[in-house]
């Protein structure tokens, strides 16, 4: 598990040759639907673009409370925090 300013990772090997993403964005922490589809799509497309080099793992990605900021400080966060938790 790793945890950022805006992200939490929990990250499991897993046995397909595929990595899996899974995301949990609660109206605990984001009220309005347009800001927990704004982290979503951010998550998803950060996913899309470092999955050759996340094979076998299975991730799953919650969103911390904040003040909001732009999307590629979210991107480039979670990017980090994919690498971290892979480093067994």
């Amino acid at each position: 598990m790793a945890k950022g300013k805006y992200w939490q990772v929990i990250a499991k090997p897993i046995k397909e040759p595929r990595p899996r993403l899974g995301l949990a964005i609660s109206k605990k922490v984001y009220r309005l639907a347009v800001d927990r589809n704004r982290f979503k799509r951010i998550a998803r497309e950060t996913f899309r673009l470092g999955q050759q080099h996340l094979d076998n793992w299975g991730f799953v990605v919650m969103v911390r409370k904040s003040k909001p900021v732009r999307g590629p400080v979210l991107s480039a966060e979670l990017l980090d925090l994919f690498k971290k938790v892979t480093k067994i």
